[in-house]
């Protein structure tokens, strides 16, 4: 069958669909921010998940407010009513873009999503409760609130919403009689993966003064964070004071918590404006019991329901439950052929949409396995992308069916991008060209077996290096023109490459030297031969075996000779492939047994064997021994034959570079052991870079000599 250019293969990915959410900064103790914050997110899909933050004067985050952020995995910020110039900066501290609430709908990401109408099947017969006109604060937190404009839009929409005529509606609709117009923000929405998520826990009952900002905040933000795909605890906000005064609640109530006995207690009464016996006496108002049992899990099967009277305790830790890592969005899988030039990726929309609006689409899955998570790749693969976590995301509108062109990258593809990203241009160093082509075409796995580096050196050719050691030798000593002279006349007939058999292999091990030498020659990187030695000129001559005729004869000057024997046996002899042979000589293979080490641990890893580099506004180029991507993570650095050659000056100039090339990793690599000092000063150096080190050396390469 004819393949096509470029194809490499069918891939699957997954395709989550979901709204771009915001957090919403107020000013510290602004109870006006914070109900201009909530109506806004009652007219958003997702709003129910959207954490309020407050500011204070001097702009700092909280810890506590910080975590929200991040474990909500919003995409941007909606400044309520904080100076301009603050708000971004809080902005910038997150790693957000900041929108006026002014321009929510119609700059940044954060307009990516749609009306919940919009998400939501019309049902005529119902009528989603949110706060009375002007309510308390914990209706507005509870059930949501609407500008008098976005009451009156909402009111001419496919969802109904009616004001709740008495606080105890808004109560009644948050366990069941009704919905609130919050809930209905999460239509299809919710978690396709939770990691870290605690088993089934109590029901949350927060208690709170009717306007108490503080209680209300704290709630609308553990609330913003729950589960609402894999966790089943109720979640509620009542105020303290008035529930004694609502018929039949504390029955209603009953019905929620009638849930598999796996956890104790049934719930959780909590408070930072209700002191304890004020949670007491509310508790047993609805009919809970005390208890000092403790405990969360999961059984299987699941036990039968709890039964009336439901046990409870008073503040006792509950943030813990919203405490895990997810990732939000309605998902469907997506088969894709993965092309060098691009692939077409159409598939039907997992959210059904019932008006216009916008969304996110993420994009995640094998074919962005092992990819840096950099803003140059994700422009690989599409214009418009970049990424959220792990996934490639895009923002486009609400569609019954998306259609994309995008481009799957290879990871050498990726490594090209991000290397181009950093420098003004870059080429293979002669090193790099020598390993690249021995990348193409060897299994460089083999050079980590026992016994192979030391006799690939064994056999190599010396040629520069070696000559140039000889001759600072000779300088150094005070040598005569005639033994210049001598050595001139040793080096100039070296043509030919080195050959010797097994047992002259002095570095390797002596059980392993005939394996060694037979390995190289079955991958094709030495050929066997026989050497010959002649009488008439004295030249030794190497003789490949497939040229081998039962009659030796020179092969300079055709006189009878003889081969060579070690004890009445003919004596095989080694030779290295040329290119095999020049790469030892110019120190290629220890950046090839570093790459073939990290692939070896990690497959999903690209690199380059040695490259130049030229920086903008520098004059000249640098070069970087080793640069690549392995696992996600970009790494470079320098690898030597010794480790007494990383200086303290080296090792600076190396840490350097990595950083200029936007390294996670800076590779420390040498064929014999690094000193633990050495490791130290390069460890110093990394930490203050904010780069992770790895260090590479004869534990790793060297099992032989473990």
């Amino acid at each position: 069958m004819e393949q096509h250019v470029g194809y490499r293969g069918q891939m699957i990915m997954q395709a989550a669909v979901l709204p771009a959410r915001a957090v919403y900064f107020i000013r510290e103790g602004s109870a006006d921010g914070f109900r201009r914050a909530i109506q806004e997110a009652s007219t958003r899909w997702g709003g129910v998940t959207e954490p309020i933050i407050c500011v204070p004067e001097n702009g700092e985050i909280y810890p506590g407010y910080r975590q929200t952020v991040e474990l909500s995995r919003v995409v941007g910020a909606v400044n309520i009513d904080l100076p301009i110039e603050q708000a971004h900066d809080v902005a910038q501290q997150l790693g957000l873009e900041c929108v006026p609430l002014a321009r929510v709908d119609a700059e940044g990401t954060t307009r990516f999503t749609c009306h919940p109408s919009h998400v939501l099947r019309s049902d005529p017969t119902a009528g989603h409760v949110l706060a009375r006109e002007e309510g308390d604060l914990w209706e507005v937190t509870a059930a949501g609130d609407l500008t008098a404009e976005a009451y009156a839009d909402m009111q001419r929409s496919s969802v109904r919403v009616r004001r709740s005529r008495s606080s105890d509606e808004v109560g009644r609709a948050q366990v069941g009689a009704g919905d609130t117009l919050l809930q209905q923000t999460a239509a299809q929405f919710g978690e396709y993966r939770a990691t870290g998520l605690p088993a089934e826990t109590s029901a949350v009952i927060w208690v709170t003064q009717p306007n108490d900002l503080n209680d209300c905040l704290s709630f609308w933000n553990l609330r913003a964070l729950r589960s609402l795909t894999f966790s089943h605890a109720p979640m509620i906000l009542l105020p303290a004071n008035e529930i004694e005064h609502w018929i039949d609640f504390d029955r209603q109530l009953a019905r929620i918590l009638a849930r598999p006995a796996e956890f104790a207690p049934d719930a959780i009464l909590i408070s930072g404006s209700v002191e304890p016996d004020g949670l007491h006496t509310l508790a047993r108002v609805l009919g809970l019991q005390h208890t000092n049992n403790t405990k969360v899990g999961v059984a299987f099967p699941p036990p039968a329901l709890r039964q009336a009277p439901f046990t409870y305790q008073i503040n006792l830790n509950v943030r813990q439950f919203v405490i895990f890592d997810r990732d939000y969005g309605l998902t469907t899988q997506v088969d894709i052929h993965v092309f060098d030039t691009g692939s077409t990726v159409r598939f039907p929309s997992p959210v059904q949409f019932y008006g216009p609006g916008g969304a996110l689409l993420h994009f995640f899955g094998q074919p962005f396995d092992g990819l840096p998570r950099r803003r140059c790749v994700a422009s690989l693969v599409h214009e418009n992308a970049t990424w959220h976590g792990d996934s490639i995301q895009l923002k486009t509108r609400a569609e019954e069916t998306y259609r994309f062109q995008l481009l799957i990258p290879s990871l050498a593809q990726a490594c090209h991008r991000v290397l181009v990203d950093v420098t003004e241009r870059y080429e293979l160093s002669d090193k790099g060209r020598m390993g690249a082509a021995l990348q193409e075409t060897n299994d460089l796995s083999h050079l980590l077996e026992p016994g192979v580096f030391e006799a690939l050196v064994g056999l190599m050719t010396p040629r520069s290096k070696s000559l140039a050691k000889e001759l600072r030798a000779l300088v150094n000593r005070g040598a005569i023109d005639q033994d210049f002279a001598e050595l001139a006349g040793r080096w100039g007939s070296r043509t030919e490459r080195r050959y010797l058999p097994a047992q002259q292999l002095d570095r390797v091990p002596r059980e392993l030297r005939v394996t060694a030498a037979e390995k190289l020659s079955s991958w094709g990187w030495a050929e066997r031969g026989l050497k010959v030695s002649c009488p008439r000129c004295g030249l030794d001559n190497f003789v490949p075996l497939e040229r081998v005729s039962p009659a030796a004869s020179c092969p300079g000057c055709s006189a009878r000779a003889s081969y060579s024997m070690d004890q009445a046996t003919l004596s095989v002899f080694y030779r290295l492939d040329t290119l095999i042979d020049r790469a030892t000589d110019q120190g290629v293979l220890p950046h090839l047994m570093v790459i073939a080490a990290l692939t070896g641990e990690e497959p999903l890893s690209s690199f380059l064997p040695g490259a130049n580099l030229w920086f903008p506004g520098t004059q000249g180029h640098v070069e970087v021994d080793v640069f690549g991507i392995c696992g996600g993570k970009v790494m470079a650095g320098e690898i030597k034959t010794s480790a007494s050659e990383f200086t303290e000056d080296q090792m600076r100039r190396d840490v350097r570079l990595s950083a200029r090339l936007g390294a996670d990793v800076h590779l420390l690599a040498a064929i014999d052991t690094v000193p633990q000092a050495t490791q130290d000063f390069a460890r110093a150096l990394c930490e203050t870079a904010n780069i992770e080190l790895r260090v590479l050396d004869s534990e790793r390469f060297r099992p032989s000599e473990q």
